[in-house]
């Protein structure tokens, strides 16, 4: 780095970079700089455009080359291994595949994302890997980046979402430097792009991707995307790039399962309590209570604990499901709070083939009994109604009766799979 006088210059290598770097990154290098050049001096920044029209006197500014590692200021990637990749705009360390809590629902998607990351040969290429939000995928795909530089620090991966593949598409043609964009992105031995739906309905974009994606697989560069759908259901995009996404390996991620979601919850309590310094302990009921009430989203999920450590810190251990329910009845969403008793009836006698009236009749064959416990725990878990009150709707019962029920589904959701997968179908069911 040369400089003159008291101003210090960095060269990006397009005007692109120059001004994705202003936008996002150029605050942070500034504070930087501050804190680490003793002689106090200025920064600037300028495209090397800019620099070969009206060349500094005797400045010049940060290589191309080692442009990537400006980047990763954004990217929160410390490691030596990521500051030689190519540019990682918005990987997160804390998602990698430590973190990540595998089960039936994602382990296919789990062994693919590792055998691609270890640069296995005979790999289907593209990789897509689809569900809906909050099902890991991006987890999933920032591991999978990790890792891969990880095996092969000498190559060169990308990871971008599919919004900043766009953003920065948009902003090339405008600055006439399209083939900046291509070269930065065809270069790659690695190409990685999240929410890959995001392109659907935009023609130019998804000609650049489409084009794209042939150059670096016809090159034998590898290429892993993610979606919210299947190929097949992405009608908006151009026929002949979702043929191309189906062509490869296209890998579904089930909704967490509810072991998965309480291996989830016990990953992240552990990473809460290291953060706050405290025994990663929680009441068995609580940890079940989230993860039979958070089941579409790993997020939601996730959010529930944060939210019930923010509240009660390292009294976490201590905090009885009462106390849980009554801090996150308000985050819940309010289709959850129109769900009644009747309505949950209804839907456990069409689940198990019965009478509404059969769950508040006297019948106590296990036939009927056991639909009646779970149509009791699903009211308990659901509605805001007391014991006693959701009593008097299953014909007039105590409130030890409701109270029975609840205990003894809670005990067979962990000893039988059948009940297990009733529970959790109904709750999915009755929340829309």
């Amino acid at each position: 780095m040369k400089e003159t006088g008291d101003e210090v210059c960095l060269v990006a290598a397009t005007g692109v970079a120059r001004d994705w770097i202003r936008r996002h990154a150029w605050r942070r290098i500034g504070e930087l700089w501050a804190q680490n050049d003793p002689l106090g001096r200025t920064l600037d920044l300028k495209s090397r455009m800019e620099v070969d029209s009206a060349p500094l006197a005797g400045a010049v500014a940060v290589a191309a080359a080692n442009l990537p590692e400006v980047f990763e200021i954004e990217a929160e990637a410390t490691s030596p291994v990521a500051a030689k990749q190519g540019r990682l705009l918005g990987l997160q360390e804390r998602l990698n595949f430590e973190t990540f809590v595998s089960g039936p629902a994602n382990e296919f998607a789990f062994a693919v994302a590792r055998r691609v990351a270890s640069w296995a040969d005979g790999h289907f290429n593209p990789v897509l890997f689809h569900g809906p939000y909050g099902f890991g995928k991006t987890h999933l795909l920032n591991a999978l980046a990790w890792e891969a530089m990880r095996n092969a620090p000498e190559k060169r991966v990308v990871y971008l979402t599919a919004e900043r593949f766009t953003s920065t598409f948009v902003k090339a043609l405008q600055d006439r430097q399209t083939q900046a964009f291509k070269d930065e992105l065809r270069s790659a031995d690695l190409l990685l792009i999240d929410d890959v739906h995001f392109v659907a309905g935009k023609p130019t974009t998804q000609e650049e991707l489409f084009h794209t994606l042939i150059a670096l697989v016809e090159d034998g560069r590898r290429v892993v995307m993610t979606a919210d759908r299947s190929p097949t259901e992405l009608s908006e995009m151009e026929p002949r790039l979702r043929s191309h996404l189906q062509a490869g390996l296209v890998c579904g991620i089930e909704p967490a399962d509810r072991t998965l979601r309480l291996g989830i919850l016990e990953r992240k309590l552990q990473t809460l309590a290291k953060q706050g310094r405290f025994h990663p302990a929680a009441r068995g009921e609580v940890l079940q209570f989230l993860a039979d009430r958070f089941t579409d989203s790993v997020r939601e999920l996730e959010g529930a604990l944060n939210t019930l450590v923010a509240r009660v810190g390292g009294d976490i251990a201590r905090l009885t499901l009462d106390e849980a329910q009554n801090i996150l009845r308000p985050h819940l969403s309010c289709n959850e709070r129109r769900i009644t008793v009747d309505m949950i009836q209804k839907a456990v006698a069409e689940h198990y083939g019965m009478k509404q009236a059969d769950l508040l009749s006297e019948r106590r064959a296990r036939a009927v009994a056991r639909p009646r416990q779970v149509a009791m725990w699903l009211a308990k878990q659901i509605t805001t109604r007391s014991l006693p009150d959701i009593g008097r709707r299953f014909g007039g019962r105590d409130h030890t009766t409701v109270l029975h029920a609840v205990r003894r589904i809670e005990a067979l959701k962990g000893e039988d799979p059948a009940i297990a997968r009733d529970v959790d179908v109904l709750m999915r069911k009755l929340r829309g």
